[in-house]
């Protein structure tokens, strides 16, 4: 509120008169009211609010001949300092400022309440003391808490007589917060000469000041605690690079301590390559520094340029972005080697390998037929293994383009290659640090990237593309393929060398035709799975269709079997599921397959792969990647059987009209 806003015409007569001089010839005509007063008269030339504050106070039952200072007690009083300490701490260094003005006078400070918390110059106001209106009767601090606005009051305008004839004339002014809150009152006690029209502004000047450092205090402290509960780092740097703030999170990624402030930022952080107090504005820009001279932190971080012409500068490790990226991926191993059905002698041989395996941290090379649950050896080799709190991450290096493979391996760089995401992205080898990394279908693996990938294995480094500067990784391999990996080596497919250094524990998973006697737990796993899916009473496989099951040679292996379960589950709505339900595939097949792995029975295998792929052709129209999808197959292994089995896929797609 401006001074003009709070006084009425009667008191600008009076500050236009303080305006000239100082009031001099003022008290006798004051003690004239106050005589009046006394005697229940109303008293001449006094100002309207200095009169209800008398009559306010006389209502009170108030002695203006007994004056004493009424003090909360001491515990109350520590309380109260405490609570204020804010507002002392910002208000004593104004109130030495406006002291400096009025040498000789006296300023205090009340809280809301009417309570002294801090004073300088003469000692008229003792802390502690309370200068209510209702307590003292009317005086300058009290009017103020009272009218909540500026006020003056001349010496003998109060109601005290000990203060009337002190002969100091007073100005007060509330404190407020930032949604204008009455917090307390400034109030400057001056001598007569020294009392002008401008004693008013400076007062209300001073209190204002008091005002906004609070809200500016507050601010900083809410920024403050803001920028502390960051989980990323925050640096702010000054015109020069010298460093003004790290919050905790920065310190805790760089190792720092807070003596760093004020030290030249690149200095301290020693970036590769950059300077830090040239950075232009930029957000998620990859930067690795060396704080220590020897342990080297990779961040992602963005620079904000200040009106000043510092920095602010947010940075986030690159193994905490790993660590959300594989949440939000879901980047787990969900089996265990319990999860694995069976009991046949082939697949216990392997789960005893693959739990041995599971307790080094060697390089495994799952090889099998697609469909026998190399993944599943693979996740539970991961989830018995040392890194099983780490990540786990797969990756089908036959489903991806081969210009795809080494970027899905190895990241790339900010505008390493047409088409990359700005601020470039982190490959699975980043994403897996800690953990195990399982690259399925290896051998369909580009020979380019086979050799990115054996400079892996053999430094435990990796670049990205576009990038000059190696990243250190711990993560373990596991890979798998249904390629004949040597005849690969032979014909030149696939590095000698890198197969030397997956082959270190070679685990075959054996094909379904091969452990026959798990057929029926198998079966029994998958219709109980298939049954809680589509919410019906769990059907009964009857003797003959377990023998059609047992008797099918099982090209697709487990994952066909599961497919054919689930295929009959869906059709067949009985309690009990006949050879009849099954596929015709199966039942044709069944008879003759049934026995050992003999010549004639590896050709008729082939046959009925061949028919199987046909018969999904036929009924996809020669859609390979739906054919790839249904048959649980990858492109790769798809395009490979049907170059083996000599089909034409044309011959399966719509002819045009």
């Amino acid at each position: 509120m401006s001074e003009q806003g709070q006084f009425g015409e009667e008191e600008w007569g009076l500050i236009a008169r303080m305006s000239e001089a100082p009031l001099s010839a003022q008290p006798g005509e004051l003690n004239r009211a106050w005589d009046a007063f006394a005697a229940g008269q109303t008293p001449p030339g006094l100002r309207g609010t200095v009169l209800a504050s008398w009559q306010r106070s006389r209502r009170l039952g108030i002695n203006p001949e007994a004056f004493r200072y009424t003090f909360i007690a001491p515990e109350q009083l520590r309380a109260v300092l405490e609570s204020n300490a804010g507002l002392i701490t910002i208000a004593q260094e104004v109130m030495r400022n406006l002291l400096a003005y009025n040498p000789d006078g006296h300023i205090n400070l009340t809280d809301a309440h009417g309570v002294t918390i801090a004073f300088c110059g003469q000692d008229l106001t003792p802390i502690g003391s309370i200068l209510l209106e209702s307590v003292q009767g009317t005086n300058c601090s009290g009017r103020c808490l009272s009218e909540n606005r500026l006020v003056w009051l001349l010496s003998e305008e109060n109601y005290m007589r000990a203060l009337r004839e002190r002969g100091k004339h007073c100005a007060a002014a509330p404190v407020r917060d930032e949604l204008g809150n009455l917090l307390g009152v400034l109030t400057l006690t001056a001598s007569q000469h020294a009392f002008h029209y401008h004693t008013l502004g400076t007062v209300q000047a001073a209190a204002e000041a008091i005002s906004q450092q609070l809200k500016l205090r507050q601010l900083l402290n809410e920024q403050a605690s803001i920028v502390e509960s960051l989980h990323e780092g925050v640096i702010v740097t000054g015109p020069q690079g010298t460093i003004r703030l790290l919050n905790p999170y920065a310190r805790q990624v760089l190792a720092l301590s807070d003596e760093v402030r004020y030290q030249d930022i690149d200095a301290v952080l020693k970036p590769e390559g950059v300077s830090l107090k040239a950075l232009p504005a930029c957000r998620d820009r990859n930067l690795t520094v060396c704080p220590d001279g020897r342990t080297r932190v990779s961040c992602l971080i963005s620079v904000v340029i200040t009106p000043e012409g510092g920095r602010v500068i947010s940075l986030r490790e690159h193994r905490r972005i790993r660590e959300i990226t594989r949440r939000v991926l879901g980047s787990s191993a969900s089996y265990s080697f319990e999860m694995i059905c069976g009991q046949s002698a082939a697949l216990r041989s392997v789960l005893n390998m693959a739990r041995a395996a599971a307790r080094s941290d060697s390089t495994v090379l799952l090889s099998g037929e697609s469909g026998t649950g190399k993944e599943l050896f693979a996740q539970s080799i991961h989830n018995a293994s040392a890194r099983q709190s780490g990540p786990f991450l797969a990756l089908n290096c036959g489903a991806l383009p081969r210009d795809l493979v080494q970027s899905e391996l190895f990241g790339y760089e900010d505008g390493a290659f047409t088409g990359s995401r700005k601020g470039g992205a982190a490959g699975k080898f980043e994403l897996a640090d800690g953990g195990t990394l399982f690259l399925d279908e290896i051998g369909d693996m580009p020979l380019e990237a086979q050799t990115s990938l054996l400079r892996v294995l053999q430094e435990g480094e990796v670049t990205r593309i576009g990038g000059k500067r190696p990243l250190a990784v711990d993560v373990r391999i596991i890979a798998a393929t249904h390629r004949d990996l040597l005849k690969a080596v032979e014909n030149g497919s696939f590095r000698r060398d890198l197969w030397f250094r997956l082959n270190v524990i070679g685990l075959a998973v054996p094909p379904l035709r091969e452990r026959r006697e798990d057929i029926a737990d198998l079966t029994a796993l998958f219709c109980d799975k298939v049954s809680r899916a589509l919410q019906r009473p769990l059907p009964a496989f009857s003797d003959e269709a377990l023998r059609v099951l047992s008797g099918y040679a099982w090209p697709g292996n487990v994952r066909e079997l599961e497919n054919v379960v689930e295929r009959t589950l869906n059709i067949c709505e009985g309690a009990t599921i006949a050879a009849d339900n099954l596929p015709d595939e199966l039942r044709l097949s069944a008879g003759p397959l049934r026995g050992s792995a003999t010549s004639s029975a590896s050709g008729s295998l082939k046959a009925v792969e061949k028919a199987q792929i046909e018969a999904c052709l036929r009924e996809l129209q020669g859609n390979l990647r739906q054919v790839a999808l249904t048959l649980n197959l990858s492109r790769g292994a798809l395009y490979n059987k049907i170059r083996r089995h000599g089909i034409d896929v044309a011959a399966f797609r719509p002819s045009a009209p």
